[in-house]
């Protein structure tokens, strides 16, 4: 559904290196940076897909990351800590979503709430077919 998303920070070198730490576990890394227009681009198998850039820090924005496994969601989460990150929830089931929802939130360095999820069963099956694994905004990431 989504292509990139530009994510605005309020210092990109330093928003640029704790996504760079926190985002490794996930085997996203940072192949892109451009400065004549400051961006830094992130991506899987150099295909981007999240990008930072100065600007004004949105209010309620949430970005929610796919773990390949549950050891991702922990690893990535103290990679994030490490670098900075508050911890808003640590890394736990969450049944009130799915019964396989496991997940972790931070705050990031401008306080964006950050999500990191794995779901073993995704996507689920309906009617027999399976939905398209995409990047979906549902109403309980709206905060």
């Amino acid at each position: 559904m989504i292509d990139h998303i530009y994510h605005p920070v309020s210092v990109l070198e330093r928003s640029s290196q704790f996504y760079k730490k926190m985002l490794q576990p996930l085997g996203i890394d940072m192949p892109y940076k451009f400065d004549q227009v400051p961006q830094r681009g992130f991506a899987i198998n150099n295909i981007p897909g999240f990008w930072l850039k100065n600007g004004e820090v949105a209010k309620d924005l949430y970005v929610a990351f796919t773990a390949k496994s549950a050891d991702a969601v922990r690893a990535s989460y103290k990679a994030a800590l490490d670098v900075g990150a508050t911890s808003s929830k640590e890394p736990s089931l969450r049944p009130e979503w799915r019964s396989d929802y496991f997940a972790a939130n931070i705050g990031d360095p401008d306080g964006y709430n950050i999500e990191i999820v794995y779901k073993p069963t995704w996507p689920p099956k309906v009617h027999g077919s399976a939905l398209i694994n995409a990047l979906v905004f549902s109403s309980h990431h709206v905060w």
